[in-house]
């Protein structure tokens, strides 16, 4: 997963231990490199930014994903239009067990 271009939607309720030249600004464009499941933060997603890098802050080295929301300049005006499988989507938000019982 590489340079997903989103906006931050939420930049309060930062850390003491991160200073704030490496916080996130609402409103400002950012670049997801990375996603993963934050087990420290009870399983929540997180993401690593391209524009700030802070693997030497742990365990703040991630930014939760709701943070941020997909910014619209990365599709054309064709894509935004075409209709969206909602099945695909629940497959992936969804677990495998919960979609068995």
């Amino acid at each position: 997963m590489t340079n997903i271009e989103v906006v931050c939607i939420d930049d309060t309720n930062r850390p003491n231990e991160v200073p704030t030249s490496r916080w996130v600004k609402k409103g400002k464009k950012y670049h997801i490199v990375e996603i993963a499941k934050m087990m420290a933060q009870g399983g929540v997603y997180g993401c690593k930014l391209a524009e700030i890098d802070n693997d030497d802050l742990a365990p703040y080295q991630y930014f939760r994903l709701s943070r941020f929301a997909i910014s619209l300049g990365m599709f054309d005006e064709e894509e935004m239009l075409e209709e969206i499988d909602i099945s695909e989507l629940t497959e992936v938000l969804v677990p495998a067990e919960q979609t068995n019982t």
